[in-house]
């Protein structure tokens, strides 16, 4: 069986009880045969847990709290000012942005990808 997570083509027979499971022991990943992971609903990426509401990280409370990650503190992240090609001042959102608009990015890189 192959692991979803991260690829490698074998997994180890972890089962317990009547409840058939198969642990990657190269990333960790279980996966419970009878109990599909529900995708599109609000699931824990980590653990599969149910969640109450949508987060950037895609993480539970329980996970986000383990981890030690504080949501408060990622939700209004900026990384400083910056000057476009075109000379309009924005607020980075990312710490790669370097346009502050998919507009600009195209008049400024369309040229360069034609040429290529």
């Amino acid at each position: 069986m192959v692991c979803e997570k991260c690829g490698f083509g074998q997994m180890i027979d972890d089962s317990y009880f009547d409840i058939k499971v198969y642990k990657c022991w190269v990333c960790g990943n279980r996966r419970y045969v009878d109990y599909p992971r529900r995708w599109g609903s609000l699931v824990c990426a980590r653990c599969g847990n149910d969640m109450n509401e949508e987060n950037e990280l895609g993480y539970c409370d329980s996970c986000l709290k383990l981890l030690n990650i504080h949501m408060g503190r990622l939700k209004g992240r900026t990384y400083g000012e910056s000057v476009c090609k075109c000379g309009t001042v924005f607020v980075r959102k990312s710490p790669t942005q370097m346009f502050h608009s998919k507009d600009c990015r195209r008049r400024a890189l369309g040229p360069m990808q034609q040429t290529l």
